[in-house]
């Protein structure tokens, strides 16, 4: 009789999995364009909600601003190890990052192992240069959760290159 149990418990587990498992034609697939154009406005809004101003917006869509200038005109390039310090939030005010003097000696700023977004900021100051950048989610983690970090949100960090070197 427990043999009859168990086997109509897991016939009954099966039926719930089966029943309850999302068809892929249910799931609405990731539309990159139209979830830029989300985080662009919601970057804008939060640029006027904060009255940040000398914001400028790269190419890739990243939003940054030169808070301290570096102490030469040679930037960070991609194929450049580096030595960072660096703080990141959502736009929220949730910090999500942090480290000082974090040395990527087996990384290089062009790494697939970085975020494209990140990469942006580092470049645009040079050696003890601090810069401020908003990353819109499409440059981030896009749709998927990333530990604290929900879907779709638009990360800020703040950067300070402490140096680099091939």
């Amino acid at each position: 009789m427990k043999k009859h149990y168990l086997g109509l418990i897991a016939l009954l587990g099966i039926t719930l999995a089966v029943a309850c498992k999302k068809d892929k034609d249910d799931e609405v697939p990731y539309d990159e364009v139209k979830q830029a154009a989300i985080d662009e406005q919601t970057i804008k809004d939060y640029i006027a909600a904060n009255n940040i101003t000398g914001m400028q917006r790269d190419s890739t869509g990243v939003y940054w601003k030169v808070l301290q200038n570096g102490i030469n005109e040679d930037t960070i390039a991609l194929d450049d190890r580096f030595n960072i310090s660096y703080k990141g939030w959502l736009l929220n005010g949730t910090r999500f990052d942090s480290a000082n003097n974090t040395t990527f000696n087996d990384i290089r700023l062009g790494s697939t192992g970085l975020i494209a977004g990140f990469k942006v900021g580092p470049q645009k100051t040079s050696k003890k240069g601090v810069v401020q950048y908003l990353i819109p989610s499409v440059l981030g983690y896009r749709n998927r959760q990333q530990g604290s970090i929900p879907p779709n949100s638009v990360l800020k960090f703040e950067v300070t290159v402490n140096d680099f070197y091939y």
